[in-house]
């Protein structure tokens, strides 16, 4: 059988090292690249391409957001199969990361075994999703279409954003700040914040310009 070339993008060492030294015990499994930052990674892939990327979902302040790495790595390298390897798997987070392009997801804590299993099944043309995960995303996506929602409807509730995070993200999209919002909603600024910061972390944004990078997708006016 044909061996299957991963690359690894992970920013923490101990993480990177570790998984690049289980799956180069893979006889099917070739490892062509191991990096820590998107910049090198995209950089590798033109020279060492992949069949399948391991992509930590949420790397460091300075990198890329999920959303908008993904969406540069399918563009930069088409062929390349995306799996999402993270810590933050919530149902929105999976669903937005399939949504852009990539082709499963799998928790770290999962067991190395069903990692395995996960890049063969990418690797092989699958979308690849555990059971509970694929529950999970389901009975969001089921909720969201039973309240109105569907691929062209309203993206934040499909992101199980909740109600007043709804409300912040809409007002933040429509120019206003955390202070008007505020005031608006008779709220805190600080509860605003918190709100803003769980929004963005449900719909796999981490900065301004990334919120306002997937406005369309959303839906949101």
């Amino acid at each position: 059988m044909k061996s299957i070339r991963i690359a690894l993008l992970d920013d923490h060492a101990l993480i990177r090292h570790g998984l690049a030294a289980h799956l180069g015990n893979e006889p099917l499994f070739e490892l062509v690249g191991s990096y820590s930052t998107s910049r090198e990674l995209i950089a590798g892939l033109a020279t060492a391409p992949a069949d399948v990327l391991l992509l930590d979902y949420a790397l460091g302040p300075n990198e890329l957001d999920g959303v908008s790495l993904i969406r540069a790595i399918r563009s930069k390298a088409p062929d390349c199969r995306i799996l999402v390897l993270s810590t933050h798997h919530d149902p929105s987070t999976v669903a937005l990361a399939l949504r852009v392009g990539a082709r499963g997801f799998v928790g770290k804590g999962e067991e190395l075994s069903a990692l395995i299993g996960a890049i063969h099944a990418v690797a092989s043309g699958e979308v690849y999703l555990n059971a509970e995960m694929s529950y999970s995303v389901a009975e969001a996506t089921t909720q969201g279409m039973t309240s109105g929602t569907d691929e062209t409807g309203d993206g934040l509730q499909a992101a199980s954003l909740s109600a007043r995070e709804r409300e912040v993200i809409r007002c933040y999209l429509a120019g206003m700040t955390v202070t008007q919002i505020a005031e608006k909603f008779n709220r805190s600024k600080k509860t605003i914040s918190t709100q803003k910061a769980a929004a963005f972390r449900k719909l796999g944004v981490k900065t301004n310009n990334g919120l306002f990078k997937i406005k369309e997708m959303l839906g949101a006016p």
